[in-house]
């Protein structure tokens, strides 16, 4: 018999919220009948819209929604209307993922569900950054503890939430962008990242997908936020005019859509690295100030990760805007070669898969 209804909440940032997103899935594999409801914030929930596993969405209003997107089916208010509205849908679970005074609010407001909380490691992580001499276990995959919580063994299969969640007019918009390309196969390149110090130089990417295209006779396609005016700028400096149409400046959706088609996604830490395990593709992190012990990544059974040691790392939980040794060698060193000698299996586990 199917529990009572649970609430998933967790208000950002994009990253974090994407991961959050498998939760449901994980719900309604344990137990196909559960209602399941989700709490984000205005910014995110358009990006999880027609998610298959969430029956309502409950959003903070932000102001930041575009008005001419379509909204996720649910109910938009401050956080004392989402608290008043959840009390009618009889809650039975609440299950924290931010854990933050803001959803603390909501979690009090059920005193009779049951509440989940999973451990989130910040001191573990914090003593990675601060205390190296430290021998710190690692954090477990983020997605290993979510499937727990949700009473399912860590190796449970994902599904790709993402890919089922796209419409067809962003597979077709997809579809065009690629051209040529939609039967040659290519890899995604996520260049950017909100934090300097998380991002793989530019002419690195542009090497690698010089490699890419000539080595592995693939194509690519330099992603980034429309927003990273100067980076894409950047890339078409370092392109020749005539691979200016490999740059895909897109919003998170048809960006998604675009990876869906991919080869493999090769990304810095950032919110495209997570496209992978939402989607079904093969994802290649590239770390350099963050490590992957911080149980970021990787999370799919076809991911990976790629670094080089250096005494210096993690030199923040989160990023900063500047190396703080002013050198960014965990990037700066790191060579294109390596990270295309890390990319041949993936692609190899997608011919098998």
């Amino acid at each position: 018999m199917p529990q009572g209804p649970a609430v998933v909440v967790r208000f950002s940032s994009l990253g974090d919220v994407l991961l959050a997103a498998h939760v449901p899935s994980f719900l309604r594999a344990a137990d196909p009948g559960r209602h399941v409801l989700f709490v984000t914030k205005e910014r995110y929930a358009g990006a999880l819209r027609g998610h298959p596993d969430i029956d309502r969405f409950y959003v903070l209003r932000d102001g930041t929604s575009d008005p001419a997107e379509p909204a996720p089916f649910g109910f938009v208010g401050g956080l004392g209307d989402l608290v008043a509205a959840l009390r009618r849908e009889g809650i039975a679970e609440v299950m924290d993922l931010h854990q933050n005074l803001r959803s603390s609010r909501i979690v009090s407001a059920f005193d009779q569900a049951k509440r989940t909380l999973p451990q989130k490691h910040g001191l573990r992580r914090r003593l990675m950054v601060h205390a190296r001499w430290i021998r710190v276990k690692a954090v477990p995959p983020l997605l290993e503890t979510y499937r727990s919580i949700a009473g399912l063994a860590p190796d449970a299969p994902l599904k790709p939430w993402l890919r089922d969640a796209l419409t067809e007019a962003e597979r077709s918009r997809a579809t065009a962008r690629l051209g040529e390309d939609t039967g040659r196969g290519f890899v995604f390149l996520g260049v950017g990242a909100r934090w300097e110090t998380k991002r793989w130089p530019a002419r690195h990417f542009v090497a690698l997908g010089t490699s890419i295209a000539s080595d592995l006779g693939l194509g690519v396609r330099y992603a980034i936020d429309p927003k990273e005016r100067s980076l894409e700028a950047e890339l078409r400096t370092l392109l020749p005019e005539g691979r200016h149409a490999e740059i895909a400046s897109l919003k998170f959706r048809d960006a998604a859509a675009l990876a869906t088609a991919a080869s493999a996604i090769v990304s810095n830490d950032s919110a495209l690295l997570h496209l992978g395990p939402a989607l079904g593709v093969p994802t290649l992190g590239i770390f350099g100030s963050t490590v992957p012990a911080f149980g970021f990544a990787p999370q799919g059974p076809r991911d990976s990760v790629v670094e080089i040691p250096l005494g210096c790392r993690p030199c923040d939980v989160h990023g900063k805007r500047r190396c703080p040794l002013l050198h960014h060698a965990c990037m700066e060193r790191l060579p294109p070669e390596l990270v295309l000698a890390s990319l041949r299996p993936l692609l190899a586990s997608k011919k098998v898969g």
